[in-house]
């Protein structure tokens, strides 16, 4: 009888490979194995050998996991310990954990309660709620001390921010979808949400009259941008920006113009405008590296656009809307346009079913479903980037789309051909 080697092995001898790969990989740029030690790097080094067995180890381990646990615990699990880490880290963002253990330090239970304002029982819980994470450790019974897990919530202000976004404002709305979904069947409103169950307005009202919340909005939209998947860099293997595209451009929703500045210190030929409302770019400044070449100007992209370019840019802005509102906003590009204009869209394409490894299904399927709870809005495929331009014009043509490796936005091509329009 032939002998086949099981799913679960062959997971296995996958595994031991890539990790070799990755232990190469890592000794060739000089880099540390990874490590839970405190001093350890935050993260690995942003290399394609890196990441690629970086995500196949990953991928290797989700499924492994899910095999060796069978059915019924691996939904145990989901249900249980990864719903609950979350209550960890929400005590340790608003009782400053992290923040009051120092490096190289050994604190007792007691005295954090003392530090950090909290009653010991539930410090000592939920900390070790985290220490199963790998978030802290307890070298001796009582005592806790940081790991690199722990020690980057200390250092990364952006991720500090991160954590207190999804723990405060965003995890609350999980529960709320379904009763939302129920309420408003099919709304496409920015008002009709699981967040708006959850704090009586939409995402954008609620950040207009909590500015403080609104502040750490950004920053952790900042800190999720700044992941190699989301690198400005990729761009670059995208397009050929100063051959395929005009040289003026403009960056719709650009907010302070860090795409822009990345492109201008690239290709030195561009003219890059950069738009966003009064209030964003009130503060935004020009370095003088790109006086003349980067502009900042006042505007509502549910106006109409007022300037002339070859190109039009859009980076993370038509996944914060539904169709409904996503084809407005691309309407009102159209005064501007000249035949053979381009709009680039810069977000994720949702890739075929069976087509991307379960680990990274698992974090582009939840960026989808964010945006469904606090925008009624959704990450589109090809099929329907295609379909919601031609919603918005059938003279619209998509050129190609592009995902670099390691990324996890595409570049979406639109060109305007209005001597293509039927009837």
């Amino acid at each position: 009888m032939e002998n086949k080697t099981s799913q679960i092995t062959g997971l296995a001898t996958k595994l031991k490979d890539e990790v070799t790969r990755l232990e190469a990989a890592l000794q060739a740029l000089g880099a540390e194995s990874p490590s839970f030690s405190q001093n350890a790097s935050p993260e690995l080094p942003r290399s394609p050998d890196v990441q690629l067995a970086q995500n196949a180890i990953l991928e290797c381990c989700t499924e492994l996991q899910a095999l060796v646990e069978g059915p019924l615990e691996n939904l145990v699990r989901i249900t249980s310990p990864r719903m609950n880490i979350l209550m960890a880290l929400h005590a340790i963002f608003h009782y400053n954990i992290a923040k009051n253990v120092a490096k190289d330090e050994e604190v007792s239970f007691e005295e954090i309660g003392q530090r950090c304002n909290m009653d010991v029982d539930d410090a000592r819980r939920l900390i070790r709620m985290a220490i199963s994470f790998h978030i802290f450790q307890e070298p001796r019974k009582g005592f806790i001390s940081h790991t690199a897990n722990s020690a980057v919530i200390v250092d990364n202000e952006l991720l500090y921010q991160w954590i207190g976004l999804v723990c405060d404002d965003m995890w609350p709305n999980g529960p709320q979808l379904v009763p939302a979904m129920k309420k408003w069947p099919g709304s496409k409103e920015p008002t009709e949400t699981a967040f708006a169950l959850t704090n009586g307005v939409g995402m954008w009202e609620f950040l207009k009259e909590n500015p403080q919340k609104a502040q750490r909005f950004a920053r952790g939209i900042q800190f999720l941008q700044n992941h190699p998947a989301f690198d400005i860099g990729h761009l670059f293997t995208s397009l050929a920006w100063d051959v395929d595209c005009e040289l003026t451009i403009v960056d719709v929703g650009g907010s302070h113009g860090a795409i822009a500045q990345a492109l201008l210190d690239r290709y030195p030929s561009l003219q890059i405008h950069v738009q966003d409302l009064p209030e964003v770019i009130s503060g935004a400044t020009v370095p003088s590296q790109f006086e003349g070449r980067l502009h900042f100007v006042a505007h509502d992209f549910f106006t109409e656009q007022p300037l002339k370019a070859g190109v039009y840019f859009l980076r993370s802005i038509l996944h914060d809307w539904s169709d409904k509102y996503a084809v407005q906003i691309i309407q009102n590009l159209i005064p501007a346009l000249e035949p053979g204009a381009k709009v680039i869209v810069n977000e994720v394409c949702m890739p075929e079913p069976n087509t991307l490894p379960f680990y990274l299904s698992q974090l582009i399927r939840g960026y989808d479903l964010a945006m469904k709870q606090e925008f009624n809005s959704k990450e589109r495929d090809a099929e329907e980037w295609e379909s919601l331009f031609q919603l918005a014009d059938k003279r619209f043509k998509l050129n190609r789309i592009v995902v670099p490796p390691g990324s996890i936005l595409a570049v979406v091509e639109f060109v305007w051909q209005p001597e293509t329009a039927e009837g």
